[in-house]
C-alpha cells in the first residue's frame, strides 16, 4: 500500500484493533484526543503488559516514535521507533524497532535477551497484521 496508507493504518487507533494482535486496550491519557508530540497512551497488551508511552516524535507518513514513561516492574527502559519508506507508489516498507533494557536485579543478560524474543515475536505478528490489513483496504 501507498506509504500514507501505511502510516495512517499504524497510527488510527479506530482501526489499530482491526490488523494488531498485540493490545487488548490502547487508551490517550491526559485528556488528550489525538496523536502528537508529548502526548501519552498506555497500552495494556493481551498479554496483560501495561505500559504508558510518551510521543517524542511524529512525522507523518515516515516515522513515529515513543518513549515508555511508566512500565512493567522489570523493564528499566524502552523505546520505540516505526519507520514507513516507500519502495514505489504503492508499495511501503514497514520498519518497527524497539530498544529495550531490563532492570539489573533482572539479571539483564539474560532477562533483554527474553524481552528481544519476545518483543521480536510481537513485531513479526503486528508488521504481518499491518501488511494484510493494508493490502485489504489500500
Amino acid at each position: 500500500a501507498p506509504q500514507a496508507v501505511v502510516y495512517d493504518a499504524s497510527q488510527d487507533y479506530a482501526v489499530r484493533y482491526e490488523w494488531d494482535p498485540f493490545p487488548e486496550n490502547i487508551e490517550l491519557l491526559d485528556g488528550a484526543t489525538e496523536l502528537a508530540v508529548g502526548v501519552r497512551t498506555r497500552v495494556i497488551a493481551k498479554s496483560g503488559l501495561r505500559m504508558d508511552v510518551e510521543f517524542v516524535q511524529l512525522a507523518p507518513p515516515v516515522r513515529a516514535a515513543i518513549v515508555m514513561t511508566k512500565g512493567p516492574a522489570f523493564i528499566k527502559s524502552f523505546a520505540g521507533s516505526w519507520v514507513f519508506k516507500p519502495i514505489d507508489a504503492s508499495s511501503t516498507q514497514a520498519t518497527f524497532r524497539y530498544a529495550i533494557k531490563t532492570k539489573a536485579w533482572a539479571l539483564p543478560p539474560v532477562s533483554e535477551y527474553i524481552a528481544a524474543l519476545y518483543f521480536r515475536k510481537a513485531v513479526v505478528a503486528r508488521l504481518r497484521g499491518l501488511k494484510q490489513y493494508c493490502e485489504r483496504n489500500a
